[in-house]
């Protein structure tokens, strides 16, 4: 089968969905698929194609994703797309890269499948006023229904998502949990020589215990609340250390709410990290830690668990449904609540952590690409069959 891939945004972000679609395209291509990935790309004036990865000029935008096409420039890639001749269309953005691969399947008359990754400029909207938002959010919502009322088969990661979608658009949605690189997130051995050097740049010396949290340093993430947490959690505390990775345009203001929260010295901002460097960091860290409250899953969450990472999450949160409570993670409501359990992790002797990391790494065994590729599949002859019979 020949799929067609599309998302905003794959080239220049690491984000949830940019990692989903890299996995998924590895995992088809294992299966004996063709795949073709149709994204954007903010350095190019023009539409090309290169190493099945299809590119439109993209301008800068408010939106979460900072950038959006060109729409003058969609067109072209409509001959590009016709080149590669998809049997089915896998939309996974509500933007205009999605509304292009939603026409060119009418045109064909072609079978759609709609993966949905987050919802925040579709419940929200934005811009630099309030008529901006307002707008954006009516025509994102717009563009949404389109999307989703062309689609055969409609899929998320996130129960959490689904609800917020069938509350504005009631429509049947299948719920598929992302995967994680799990030869990249796994399990290191406690005498990996590597460790030590990664523990001395993230400041984690002299007995220092780290607690990580990975992500977009901005408000959807709630860093701040995060902070604030932080320190009341670890007020008495002069050993337990948070990990911040990432950057964001919320950097500057965050590193100024630790300094007056009075926990500048028990946070350290580590900036972005490669992808092995990332595994490499939640091997000297004890759990993961956000006060997310997103319905959007997050990939991080996931690649602690699979690297033997426990979670420590508001139950609110997408990433909350892949706790099993005392096994792989735990949630918390209040300071106090989240306090308790960073000290218990804490006194973890190396026995205790060895023994707790094959546990929580068990528990993502099966979120492999092949496996998301595999439930994909069967969702794609399902829109098939459907296609057929409409």
């Amino acid at each position: 089968m020949k799929i067609a891939l599309f998302l905003e945004a794959y080239l220049s972000q690491a984000n949830a969905s940019a990692t989903h679609v890299s996995l998924l395209a590895e995992g088809l291509v294992k299966l004996g698929h063709e795949v073709l990935i149709v994204t954007t790309d903010p350095e190019t004036d023009d539409c090309y194609e290169q190493d099945g990865i299809l590119c439109c000029p993209a301008k800068p935008s408010a939106n979460l994703f900072g950038q959006s096409a060109r729409v003058s420039k969609l067109p072209g890639l409509m001959p590009m797309i016709e080149a590669f001749s998809p049997d089915l269309i896998h939309i996974q953005t509500f933007t205009e890269i999605g509304g292009i691969g939603l026409k060119y399947a009418q045109k064909h008359q072609l079978p759609v499948v709609c993966t949905i990754h987050e919802l925040q400029d579709v419940l929200e909207g934005y811009g630099a006023n309030r008529p901006a938002v307002l707008f954006n959010k009516r025509q994102g919502q717009t563009l949404m229904k389109k999307i989703l009322s062309g689609s055969d088969v409609i899929t998320t990661a996130s129960k959490k998502c689904a609800k917020a979608v069938q509350a504005l658009f009631p429509c049947q949605i299948h719920t598929i949990p992302y995967c994680v690189d799990t030869e990249r997130f796994c399990p290191r051995p406690l005498d990996d020589p590597s460790k030590e050097s990664m523990r001395t740049r993230l400041h984690l010396t002299d007995g220092k215990v780290g607690f990580v949290f990975s992500g977009r340093l901005s408000a959807e993430n709630r860093v701040d609340d995060l902070l604030a947490f932080w320190s009341k959690a670890v007020a008495l505390r002069d050993d337990l250390r948070l990990i911040l990775v990432g950057s964001g345009p919320d950097a500057a203001e965050l590193h100024e709410r630790a300094r007056v929260l009075g926990v500048g010295d028990k946070v350290f901002f580590a900036g972005s990290l490669t992808r092995d460097d990332l595994s490499l960091c939640f091997s000297v860290c004890k759990a993961f830690v956000s006060a997310s409250d997103s319905i959007t899953m997050e990939a991080a969450p996931i690649e602690a668990i699979a690297s033997g990472l426990p979670v420590i999450l508001r139950p609110a949160s997408a990433n909350a449904d892949l706790i099993i409570s005392g096994v792989n993670g735990f949630s918390y409501e209040t300071p106090d609540e989240l306090g308790d359990i960073v000290k218990k992790l804490a006194q973890l002797d190396a026995d205790g952590e060895l023994l707790m990391r094959k546990l929580v790494s068990k528990t993502a065994a099966s979120l492999t690409d092949l496996n998301q590729a595999k439930a994909l599949v069967s969702c794609y002859e399902m829109a098939l069959g459907r296609h057929t019979q409409s």
